[in-house]
This record gives structure tokens, sequence and C-alpha cells, in this order.
């Protein structure tokens, strides 16, 4: 309306300007002309800031569509770095378990360079159900040579004997189990005694030990070979604690194992010694006296 208002006094003074009136060519013609014309430049000045108003909220729309789509875009780009930044977490825990993995190997084939030359490296996949029972079930079986009575270590140290097999897996008695023991010796002095398990992981017991063995804090328990089923000198445990009594001719003493028997991942599985081999002259000797 105010446009058309404008256009209307515009074309009003143009046509004045051309009649017969007083204020023709010979007269003051230009005067009206020129009122009006101030009048136009006044409502054109009084109405620009509605103009202006009115396209205000166009400007507006613009500007927040111009800032959402650059807040979707940071969006975009946030969620996509969170995506690679896990990635990239992920691959490197996969890279320190691998290093992890590849230092338990490495250990364990250290170990087996002491050990018979049999030893077959197996991995615990299970534990069985039986809250009463500290065993583990490795992914080696009858297939694998493996037979009941092998011993199993990791590179710590004595873990348990194989108990049970099937044609893939097998069971292992670990030593912490109640029903499980050990022949042993003290690496300081040779004393030979049993170790016995009582169900903790982290705690052994000897077995009636005399009151008068030399047996002291920080010695180190190992296998002896008695009853031909675990290697020699293979770690057991550290004693932990020497007790007497007067009330018991034995000693009470605690060993904490020297394998990590929640820990471990890969173990060895090595066979029972060999008994020894008479040696072949008195073989031949045997044999010649049969002839006779």
């Amino acid at each position: 309306m105010i446009s058309l208002g404008l256009i209307w006094v515009d074309g009003s003074g143009a046509k004045s300007s051309e009649s017969n009136t007083p204020w023709g060519p010979g007269g003051m013609g230009n005067g009206p002309a020129s009122s009006l014309q101030a009048l136009r430049h006044a409502m054109l000045f009084l109405t620009g800031p509605v103009y202006s108003l009115a396209q205000s909220p166009y400007s507006v729309t613009d500007t927040v569509s111009d800032i959402t789509a650059d807040r979707q875009s940071l969006l975009q780009q946030r969620d996509q770095l969170n995506a690679q930044l896990l990635r990239m977490q992920e691959e490197q825990l996969r890279v320190a378990y691998l290093q992890a993995e590849n230092a338990r190997l490495r250990q364990l084939l250290g170990s087996k360079a002491e050990l018979p030359s049999q030893a077959t490296i197996a991995e615990i996949i299970g534990v069985p159900p039986d809250p009463q029972r500290a065993a583990v079930i490795l992914d080696k079986g009858e297939i694998d040579g493996i037979a009941p009575g092998y011993a199993v270590v990791d590179a710590r140290g004595l873990i348990g004997q194989v108990t049970e097999i099937s044609k893939n897996i097998s069971w292992v008695l670990l030593i912490s189990d109640r029903n499980h023991a050990i022949p042993a010796r003290i690496n300081r002095t040779g004393v030979r005694m049993i170790v016995g398990g009582i169900g903790s992981a982290d705690r052994l017991v000897v077995e009636d030990l005399p009151v008068s063995t030399d047996l002291r804090e920080g010695d180190l328990i190992e296998t002896s070979g008695l009853g031909g089923r675990f290697p020699v000198g293979y770690p057991v445990g550290l004693v932990s604690s020497v007790e007497s009594t007067e009330s018991s001719p034995y000693l009470q003493a605690s060993i904490t194992p020297s394998a990590a028997l929640l820990k471990a991942g890969h173990v060895l599985i090595i066979p029972p010694p060999m008994p020894e081999k008479a040696p072949e002259l008195e073989q031949n000797i045997d044999v010649n006296e049969g002839e006779s």
C-alpha cells in the first residue's frame, strides 16, 4: 500500500506540471513537483526501516540454515573422528595383546629348552564348572599325543598334571587342588617333602615335615622327581611362612606358588621322565647268561 501511494503521488505531480494551471511553464510549475518529490523521498526514508524489518526474517532464516548446516557438518566430522579413534584404540589393544602373547610364548620356549624335547605347547580354553575342583581345560588331547599323568608347567613353575583326556582336549588338575600332592624338595638343602593344595590359588602347604627341618621363609621349593611324575628341579613355589608349635611335631609352613595358576594363557605339557635304561653291555651279559 505504501508503495502504491508513493507511485500515485509521483504520477500526480507529473501530470500537474503539464496541465494549464497557474503553475505552468511560465510561472511556478516546478514548485509543486519539487514538493512532491521531496515528500516521496521523505516517505521512502521513513519506510526504509519497515522494508528492512520485513526482510529480516528471511535473512535470519538463511543465517540459521547456514549455522545448522555447519553444526551438522561438525557433528558428522566428530562422529567420524570418534569412530576412527575407537578403531585405533582397538588396534592398539590388539597390538598390546599380541606383544604380551609373544612375550609369554618366548618365556615358554625359553623354559622348553630346559625340558624334554617332547614338550607340547597348549592353551587354556576353559575351567570345569565345579567350584570344589581346581582344574583347567587345555586345547590338546589324545590326537596330540597327550596322556593322563603328563605334567603341565608355565614359564614360572609347575601348574599341575593331566588327569583326563579326550580326542581334542585334556583336563588338568592344578597343584592348588585339595586332592593334589607334589613330591618336592628344598632347593637350598635338598631335604625332601610333600607339598599339598588347600583349594586356594595363592597358597600351598607343607605336609608332615618334622619340626627339626631347616626350612626358612624365602626358600625355593622345587620338584624332587620322586614318583616319576614330574621333572626334577622345576619350581613349585617360595616359602612364605614357617611356624612351629609345642603341640605338634610338624612344621606349619605355607608356600606361594611360582606358577600363575589363575593368569596363565599358554602352558607346556611334558611327559613323565623316561626310566633310565641299563647299559647295553649289561643287557648283553644278561642275554648271554640266559643262553648259556
